[in-house]
């Protein structure tokens, strides 16, 4: 009700604070008048709610496997919820660790909305060859969703399960 002699009031709308990154959203308000003196008998006006939740931030985890393991988990997250999907390209690139320990991986993940991490699994080749430690790189990509960067990288660390060779010399 707006008192006789004066010209405004206000509404107040509870908002919801929530914790997911999100474009600024508007809704509508309508008001029609039941009683009083008005040239019109309906208006509206638009709220807009501007996002105070920080954009994601995309990260690849590093991880450490033995080798008899058979696959590595890397895990691909968003530092925060988000209200749309992030769609990112892993790619692996390798390092010390070559073709012959580990299958080369070049696939697309999707974190859904409201969600924060999906798994990249990443199989390792158990061999018989006593070898040093060795690491390979996962890179990703964001192709659409809203982070703050658009590539990360984790590395994979391979130990090995094979034992070291021992020399025997034999008589003769």
């Amino acid at each position: 009700t707006i008192p006789a002699g004066q010209t405004t009031v206000n509404v107040s709308i509870p908002i919801t604070d929530d914790n997911i990154d999100e474009p600024n959203e508007a809704f509508t308000v309508n008001g029609t008048v039941t009683s009083g003196n008005t040239s019109n008998t309906a208006a509206s006006g638009t709220v807009t709610i501007e996002d105070n939740d920080a954009t994601p931030t995309m990260t690849i985890g590093s991880v450490t496997v033995n080798e008899g393991v058979g696959n590595a988990t890397v895990p691909v997250s968003i530092s925060g919820l988000s209200s749309v999907d992030t769609v990112i390209n892993i790619t692996t690139t390798t390092g010390t660790a070559g073709a012959l320990d580990y299958t080369a991986v070049t696939t697309t993940v999707t974190i859904p909305a409201g969600q924060t991490t999906v798994n990249v699994v990443i199989p390792i080749t158990d061999d018989v060859i006593a070898e040093p430690t060795e690491a390979f790189i996962v890179n990703g990509t964001v192709t659409s969703g809203n982070t703050s960067n658009t590539a990360a990288s984790g590395t994979v660390t391979i130990e090995d399960n094979d034992a070291t060779p021992t020399m025997t010399i034999g008589s003769v």
